[in-house]
């Protein structure tokens, strides 16, 4: 059985699209999990009056998506965890049929990145594109990536709860790049299928600049503390960092970066208290995949 979770927050509108392209899903068993993350606008109860049938669970307080995602997992009783983002429509009524066929043919693949339209349903949503392969010339092929977007996705369930689930501590942002890495790490792969595709109606004065200056330079620090081994470190963030503080001077923000570094500094003791290095082997295996596939790639 699928599991389809959808974090949820002050998106009314959007989700109720969604939910509604998924009632309208065929020849697929499942079942639908929303979690609202304390919405300000009308999400719960437009949810509970026109999709009862629907499971929609409410965090007591504003967690984030990683969160969210989480809560949905862990509440799934299926064995196939979908993952859409509020923002998308499905217009193929049988994408989810389709991806349990793919889990069925294909078991050593431990889950799918799906590919992701821009609203216009035509253009591909390239900002969500970190896969190994060049945008241009892979976008409608199959091929193993380290990388999928929590715009649209899918698993195992095991596999993501044997590997920790979504950062909770990142709130958002590079939560999914250390989920495949560590769904790599104990073995599991990981292929982007062009068949399973949503359509993203990303909210122009979302959280983006938000997550631009602030969320991705502190979890950036984050993700290399908690994951990487102790030399490898350093290496993943002299580029990175000093990249985003000339950004941050450039695009007049540095005030907000310099919270950003505040804020990680305060959060690496609790990192490193969950600290789990993946593997020198992993790494290699990463590292071999985006430089025979792409040797300009990087996120």
């Amino acid at each position: 059985m699928i599991s389809v979770v959808i974090p949820s927050y002050n998106r009314s509108k959007c989700i109720l699209h969604l939910l509604g392209d998924l009632r309208a899903q065929q020849d697929a068993e499942f079942e639908v999990i929303v979690v609202d993350d304390c919405s300000p606008d009308d999400t719960v109860e437009m949810i509970r009056q026109e999709f009862p049938e629907f499971t929609l669970l409410v965090n007591d307080r504003n967690g984030g998506p990683c969160v969210s995602r989480n809560r949905g997992v862990l509440a799934a009783k299926g064995d196939i965890i979908i993952g859409f983002d509020s923002d998308v429509s499905v217009p193929d009524v049988h994408l989810l049929a389709k991806v349990a066929k793919a889990f069925g043919e294909t078991k050593e693949v431990a889950g799918f990145a799906f590919r992701i339209y821009e609203s216009d349903g035509v253009t591909d949503d390239s900002p969500r594109w970190w896969h190994p392969l060049p945008i241009e010339s892979a976008k409608t092929r199959s091929f193993e990536t380290d990388y999928f977007s929590g715009t649209g996705y899918a698993f195992r369930r095991a596999p993501m709860i044997h590997a920790g689930l979504f950062p909770e501590i990142f709130y958002m942002h590079y939560e999914e790049v250390e989920l495949a890495w560590r769904i790599l790490d104990q073995g599991g792969s990981i292929l982007y299928r062009p068949d399973f595709a949503v359509v993203h109606h990303a909210n122009p004065v979302s959280r983006r600049s938000e997550i631009k200056v602030f969320y991705k330079p502190r979890n950036q620090i984050l993700l290399a503390v908690g994951c990487l081994p102790t030399l490898q470190v350093a290496g993943f963030l002299s580029l990175r960092i000093p990249y985003q503080f000339l950004a941050a001077c450039a695009g007049g923000y540095l005030p907000r970066f310099i919270d950003a570094m505040r804020s990680a500094k305060a959060l690496i003791p609790a990192r490193l208290a969950e600290r789990r290095p993946i593997s020198r082997n992993s790494i290699i295996s990463m590292r071999k995949l985006r430089n025979m596939q792409n040797p300009g790639s990087s996120s």
